[in-house]
């Protein structure tokens, strides 16, 4: 990446990866997308679960839940959507902090309400 200077970063959900992806699609169609564009765009639209607009949503609320919830777990709850405890414990196993069952169950509960 001759040239291009990194001037912030975020973590995002795969929804929102989705319709960054279909954007830049809809913006260059005289030019194809390179190779790993494709692949991470065939990745977002097989694995998204949500829309980006609620994707985004649910990521606001679950960093507003808990002080220790960062950008990055919020964006990987959102992703992976866990269904109880042990999901989440297995999703957060390497993290610094691990929720409690109250915890867990208060972000399963937030889940389950956007869920489809």
């Amino acid at each position: 990446m001759i040239g291009r200077k990194k001037v912030e970063e975020h973590y995002i959900t795969i929804a929102e990866t989705k319709e960054l992806l279909h954007r830049r699609k809809e913006d260059s169609e005289e030019e194809e997308m390179f190779y790993e564009a494709r692949v991470s765009l065939e990745y977002a639209e097989r694995f998204a679960k949500l829309p980006p607009e609620t994707a985004k949503e649910l990521r606001e609320k679950l960093m507003g839940l808990f002080e220790w919830l960062d950008e990055r777990l919020a964006a990987k709850l959102v992703d992976l959507m866990p269904k109880d405890y042990f999901d989440i414990r297995v999703i957060l196993a390497k993290e610094d902090y691990m929720p409690t069952p109250e915890e867990a169950e208060q972000i399963i509960q937030l889940l389950d309400e956007y869920r489809s």
